[in-house]
């Protein structure tokens, strides 16, 4: 690079050249940016394997159960109230929420265990 000699500053010809270089660093620094940037930054992502996670999965199944206890307790409550009897419906609705989230979980299982034998067949998952 040429400088001007009196000033110690870069001639008009040099700015220029200093410009280009500095435009193709900037194009280089990007074009890695990109390139180490995964699809999620970029604002795709991969397609979903249709494989629910297993923490998916223990979410579903314990709220399924959780759901039916509860609510068969919300009704025996509710039922006790307007009656105004004993606990014993209480104790009888929970008692079939219970058995109304065990079915639904072992319903939920069985669904899930047969979509996995399916793909296991079918290697594509299609």
């Amino acid at each position: 690079m040429k400088r001007n000699e009196e000033a110690g500053t870069p001639t008009d010809g040099d700015k220029a050249a200093q410009k280009r270089e500095l435009d193709l660093l900037e194009r280089r620094i990007m074009a890695a940016r990109d390139a180490y940037r995964g699809p999620e930054v970029k604002g795709t992502r991969p397609a979903p394997t249709g494989k629910p996670s297993d923490m998916g999965v223990a979410m579903r199944l314990s709220s399924e159960l959780v759901a039916g206890v509860l609510l068969g307790a919300g009704i025996g409550w509710f039922l006790d109230w307007l009656f105004g009897t004993l606990p014993i419906f209480l104790v009888v609705f929970t008692g079939l929420g219970t058995v109304a989230g065990v079915k639904n979980v072992l319903r939920a299982t069985q669904a899930m265990n047969a979509t996995a034998a399916e793909q296991k067949k079918d290697p594509s998952g299609r």
